[in-house]
């Protein structure tokens, strides 16, 4: 899936689809203007109507673009796609508030990622042996164990 050259144009290309999904979003080394040559293009399709917008995407394009569904990605990706994004097609603030849900989760999911690091493995061994003689006390004092 590399793009020959800047041969392509994602927002031609894409127009035919546009009412088939509340947003098309390029992304990737393409959309932070980083790419290069070999660069694919990374297309991301948010909330497509029907599973035949894919259907006739892949027909249209084959391998030509790096299709994504928002959906279907893990939050770390769909994070990284909010953050940096341009719009093809789609309202901003319909795209904006759709992903309000998505920031929240990630939010959350990065204070518990952020309190679980380590230093290192022999640190986080140490931290985890203690709470197992930790557990192991409570336990043994109630009986339970």
């Amino acid at each position: 899936m590399k793009a020959v050259g800047n041969s392509m144009n994602p927002e031609k290309d894409f127009e035919i689809f546009k009412d088939d999904a509340l947003g098309i979003l390029l992304f990737g080394s393409r959309a932070r203007l980083e790419d290069v040559e070999r660069s694919d293009i990374d297309i991301c399709i948010v909330r497509p109507v029907s599973d035949r917008v894919l259907t006739g995407i892949d027909r249209m394009f084959g391998g030509k673009y790096d299709i994504k569904v928002f959906e279907n990605l893990p939050l770390y990706i769909q994070i990284e796609i909010i953050h940096g994004h341009r719009i093809l097609y789609g309202d901003e603030a319909q795209l904006s508030e759709y992903f309000h849900r998505f920031r929240r989760l990630w939010d959350d999911m990065a204070l518990r990622v952020k309190y679980n690091q380590f230093r290192s493995a022999r640190e986080r061994m140490m931290l985890r042996k203690k709470w197992l003689d930790e557990k192991r006390t409570i336990l043994g004092k109630i009986g339970a164990f």
